[in-house]
């Protein structure tokens, strides 16, 4: 009975707090102070994860464009922090407190600064309708609710766990309802800090070209939660005509920013950064760290910024190389007999040479529901680091060669050509008489880009003429 007395207490306690951007009373149990500290944590850790675009005059320039619109929000107050990450895919995102995140692959596909602007009032209007707060406060009330419902009916209590775990799953992505809000608050932003709104029914046209094409490389998963690209062209643009009515603003006044914006982008690695890791011929080459490897024939291969994956097709057997969390310079023995320590003794293995690099194999056991998975590890020393590669599967007897070939096949990588890759880069080019993008595309012959992804990326057709004088966005090959 007193925790239900303490549990009521908190709803009437906290239920007073309104909403900025409503003014309407909602139920928040985390002040604003905390959510502040929320994104102040969270943000080394985003930045360690995707990287930081070391391009300071593109992220001046995010900034800039950022804080017009913060200073016209519903929270002007905060201290806005506005970055660009390193990803390929076209994402932006935010997270509480006024962290505000665009990735180099959503930077490439804005037309103008308006359209950024609008993508930018979106995200924003995240942080100032305090969606994400709102939705943690409604996973702590549910877990206030289950400790109550475990006191009045030890069945309930029973399945808490399981309920929290659900409960978090289906709160902690923002509704398709807080989307359409950020988009309606995101279009007032973007006029009222003067740029055309007009501009932000257009990018949404891009989504849904990109979407329509099932390009699942460039666009994120959170496609699935946001409304269709189609339904927020119609609702944007209405949206647009109505706070131009609102507001008196003049076509002539408003900001669009087309050739400032390219511009801005001259350089600008597109697509996947070579010299991070790839895969040619069957090998993974990482130009930068100076080693290839060639995993299992067949076995699809996914590079993060913290590990490189391959996967039997069956997903009976994984793979996994990455960098051992031990000190720098640290040994391959050394780090076996920590792990020991630690408790994690091999079954079996032994110290062995790998192409000149001294290492560690064995056999170790790792503990997973219903048992364990027996793990073939190697510890290898390259150039004053330790790498871990690991190989996981339930039948070790079937997959264990395969993935000790692999293993054994790790290298010092010596082809000046790959060694000197270099990655894709957006280049702005004036069009001249007769040019149209098929030609162009020709012209400058990028394996990876053609005359179709150029047009989504301008927004013209591939066989239309260009007017003379008119930026265009190219994509140089630089492998």
């Amino acid at each position: 009975m007193k925790r239900l007395v303490v549990f009521s207490l908190l709803v009437s306690l906290f239920a007073c707090a309104r909403n900025p951007v409503t003014g309407e009373r909602e139920l928040v149990l985390i002040s604003e102070s905390q959510e502040i500290a929320m994104g102040a944590d969270s943000d080394p850790q985003i930045l360690a994860e995707f990287g930081r675009v070391p391009n300071e005059p593109l992220q001046s320039y995010l900034g800039s464009t950022g804080g017009k619109l913060a200073a016209v929000s519903h929270r002007p107050e905060l201290e806005w922090h506005f970055t660009v990450v390193d990803s390929p895919v076209v994402n932006a995102f935010a997270v509480p407190g006024g962290y505000i995140y665009f990735t180099r692959g959503i930077l490439a596909y804005f037309n103008t600064e308006a359209e950024m602007a609008g993508v930018m009032g979106h995200e924003i209007a995240h942080v100032t309708a305090r969606h994400s707060v709102r939705q943690l406060s409604r996973v702590q009330l549910a877990q206030l609710g289950l400790a109550a419902g475990s006191i009045l009916s030890p069945t309930f209590g029973q399945f808490g766990g399981a309920a929290e775990t659900a409960l978090g799953l289906l709160f902690l992505r923002h509704s398709r309802d807080a989307e359409r809000e950020s988009d309606r608050i995101g279009v007032e932003y973007v006029a009222r800090a003067g740029y055309d709104p007009r501009e932000v029914s257009r990018f949404f046209e891009v989504l849904l070209r990109l979407s329509e094409a099932g390009d699942r490389q460039t666009l994120p998963g959170w496609l699935s939660t946001h409304p269709d690209p189609g339904e927020r062209v119609e609702t944007t643009r209405a949206l647009a005509e109505e706070w131009i009515q609102q507001l008196n603003l003049s076509p002539d006044g408003m900001t669009v920013n087309r050739d400032a914006h390219f511009r801005n982008l001259e350089g600008l690695i597109f697509g996947d950064n070579p010299r991070e890791g790839f895969i040619e011929g069957g090998r993974f080459y990482h130009p930068d760290l100076q080693f290839q490897l060639v995993f299992p024939a067949d076995w699809p291969v996914e590079n993060t910024r913290a590990a490189v994956y391959a996967l039997d097709p069956g997903q009976q057997a994984e793979m996994q190389l990455r960098l051992a969390a031990a000190p720098e310079g640290a040994t391959a023995r050394q780090y076996v007999q920590r792990l020991a320590a630690e408790g994690m003794s091999p079954q079996s293995g032994e110290y062995r040479t790998i192409n000149g690099n001294p290492a560690f194999v064995g056999v170790y056991a790792l503990r997973a529901q219903g048992g364990t998975i027996p793990v073939l590890a190697a510890f290898i020393e390259f150039q004053g680091r330790l790498y871990e590669i690991l190989g996981a599967s339930s039948d070790l007897g079937r997959y264990g060669s395969a993935i000790e070939r692999s293993i054994m096949s790790f290298d010092r990588l010596t082809d000046s050509r790959i060694l000197n890759v270099q990655p894709d880069r957006l280049t702005i080019y004036t069009a001249r008489q007769n040019d149209t993008l098929e030609a162009l595309a020709e012209r400058i012959d990028n394996p990876r880009v053609d005359a179709a992804d150029l047009a989504v990326l301008n927004r013209l057709a591939p066989d239309a003429s260009i007017p003379p004088g008119v930026l265009v966005k190219l994509v140089e090959p630089g492998y």
